[in-house]
C-alpha cells in the first residue's frame, strides 16, 4: 500500500500546495574520491517545505502525489531547477565539481527530445560537461525512449550514470544499451558487505564490468568505516554515504569538515590495506613454505610412500585450511592419487563433484598451462569451484624433479576463506 493511501486531505493538500507554489529547496550529498583526497560531485536531493510550520515534505510523498495526479513533469522540472540553481556559486568556487541530478524514469518517456535540462543548466551558466543525469533505467517503460535521451543529452555534453544497479531487478542488459559513464551500485550490496563474502565477489563483478566498459563506480550508502574499506578495496572510485555527511546545505563549514575527514580516512584506508597486504603475504610465505617442504620429502621416496609423507606436512600447517593434493608428470597427466586429510574428505554434490584419479588429463586446467608457461616455476590460481570436491578452492602448483630427474609437477588445493 502506499503511503499516501494513508494521509488525510490535509496531507495532500500541503503536497499540492508545495508543488504548485514552488516550495522546494535542495540539499546535497557529497561524492567524494578517497585516492584523490577530494570532492567529486554533489547530488542534489529535493525537499518539500511545509511553509506553515517549516517541516520537511519526503520527495517520496511529493512524487507519488505527483504521479496519481498528472504534476509528474513539472515536479520534476522544478526540483531540477532547485538543484542547479543552488549548485551554480559553489560550482564558480570549484569549476571541477560534477552535479548529479536525478530524472524521474516516467518524464523520460514523456519528454525524450525536448531538451529542457540542456536549457535549465546554460541558464545558470554551468556547463554540461559538469552534469551528471541519474538513471534508474529498471522504471523506464520504452527502451527507445530511453537510448534516445541518453544519446541526444550525451551529445550535448552531459554524463550519464545507471542508478541503484544491484538491487530490485535491474536490467544488466540496458548496460549495454545505455553505455553509462557512471554505475553507482545500491546500498542493498554495501551494506555489511564486509561480512558477506557473496556480496563482495558480486561487487568485485560490478567493479570488473565497469571497468572494462570504461565506466567509473559509485558505491553508494557507505555508511561504516568498514564499509568504506570494503568499497575501496574491492575497487569503487568513489564513494557516497553517511559516513562522510548527510544530505544538507551547502556551506563553507561542510566544506572544512569534510577535509579534515577524507584526509583521516585516506590515511585509515591506507594502514588498513598495508595491514591485509602484510597478513596476505605471510599467507603466501607459509604455502611456500608448506611446499617446499613436501618436495623436499618427495624427491628420495618412493610413490607408495606418499600418502603418509603428505598427511605428516599436512599435520604441521592446519592454518592453510588444506584440501588436497595430487601429482602431474610433465605434461598434465596425474601420475597419483588424489591424498586427503582426515579434515577434508566431505564432498559436495557427490554426483557432481569427485577426485580426479591416476590417468586423468589436467593439461587443460589453468593451474598448469600458467604454470609450465611461468619463468618461476610455481604459480597460485585465483578462487573456482574444485572438481574434487565441490568447494571454493585455491591451487598451488610447484615443479619439482624427482630422483629419476624427470619434472613432475606438486598440487595442492586449499580452501578458500569465506
Amino acid at each position: 500500500m502506499h503511503y499516501l493511501a494513508k494521509q488525510t486531505d490535509h496531507d495532500i493538500d500541503k503536497i499540492r500546495t508545495i508543488i504548485i507554489e514552488n516550495k522546494v529547496i535542495s540539499h546535497y550529498q557529497p561524492i567524494i574520491s578517497v585516492t584523490k583526497k577530494k570532492i567529486i560531485g554533489l547530488e542534489s536531493l529535493a525537499r518539500g517545505v511545509d511553509a506553515l510550520n517549516n517541516t520537511i515534505i519526503s520527495p517520496l510523498d511529493m512524487f507519488e502525489y505527483a504521479h496519481k495526479n498528472g504534476l509528474i513533469l513539472p515536479l520534476d522540472r522544478l526540483c531540477r531547477e532547485k538543484g542547479i540553481e543552488g549548485f551554480r556559486d559553489t560550482y564558480f568556487k570549484n569549476n571541477e565539481l560534477h552535479l548529479f541530478i536525478n530524472i524521474d524514469a516516467c518524464v523520460i518517456d514523456m519528454v525524450e527530445g525536448s531538451n529542457y535540462l540542456f536549457h535549465q543548466v546554460l541558464k545558470y551558466n554551468i556547463p554540461p560537461e559538469n552534469v551528471v543525469i541519474e538513471i534508474n533505467e529498471s522504471k523506464v517503460q520504452s527502451i527507445e525512449h530511453l537510448v534516445r535521451f541518453v544519446n541526444n543529452y550525451r551529445k550535448l555534453g552531459f554524463l550519464i550514470a545507471l542508478d541503484d544497479l544491484g538491487v530490485g531487478f535491474s536490467n544488466f542488459d540496458r548496460i549495454s544499451l545505455v553505455k553509462p559513464d557512471i554505475i553507482k551500485i545500491d546500498r542493498s550490496l554495501i551494506k555489511d558487505i564486509g561480512m558477506s563474502y557473496h556480496k563482495q565477489e558480486i561487487f568485485k563483478c560490478l567493479v570488473t564490468l565497469a571497468n572494462n566498459i570504461g565506466a567509473v563506480v559509485v558505491a553508494e550508502g557507505v555508511e561504516t568505516e568498514d564499509e568504506l574499506n570494503s568499497a575501496l578495496e574491492y575497487g569503487a572510485h568513489l564513494i557516497q554515504g553517511y559516513f562522510f555527511s548527510k544530505p544538507q546545505f551547502l556551506s563553507a563549514e561542510l566544506s572544512d569538515t569534510l577535509e579534515i575527514k577524507i584526509n583521516n580516512t585516506a590515511l585509515e584506508f591506507k594502514n588498513y590495506m598495508n595491514s591485509k597486504m602484510n597478513a596476505e603475504r605471510i599467507y603466501h610465505r607459509t604455502i611456500d613454505t608448506f611446499l617446499c617442504n613436501v618436495m623436499t620429502a618427495l624427491e628420495n621416496r618412493n610413490p607408495s610412500d606418499y600418502d603418509d609423507l603428505f598427511i605428516k606436512c599436512v599435520n604441521g600447517y592446519s592454518d592453510l585450511n588444506f584440501e588436497c593434493a595430487y601429482i602431474l608428470d610433465e605434461q598434465g597427466i596425474q601420475v597419483s592419487n588424489t591424498l586427503f586429510s582426515d579434515d577434508n574428505r566431505n564432498h559436495r554434490h557427490r554426483g557432481m563433484f569427485y577426485p580426479a584419479v591416476k590417468g586423468v588429463d589436467h593439461s587443460l586446467k589453468k593451474y598448469y598451462y600458467n604454470l609450465m608457461n611461468s619463468r618461476e616455476g610455481k604459480y597460485l590460481s585465483n578462487p573456482y569451484v574444485s572438481h574434487a570436491t565441490g568447494n571454493v578452492c585455491i591451487t598451488a602448483t610447484r615443479v619439482f624433479k624427482r630422483a629419476n630427474n624427470k619434472n613432475y609437477i606438486l598440487c595442492v588445493d586449499f580452501r578458500h576463506k569465506m
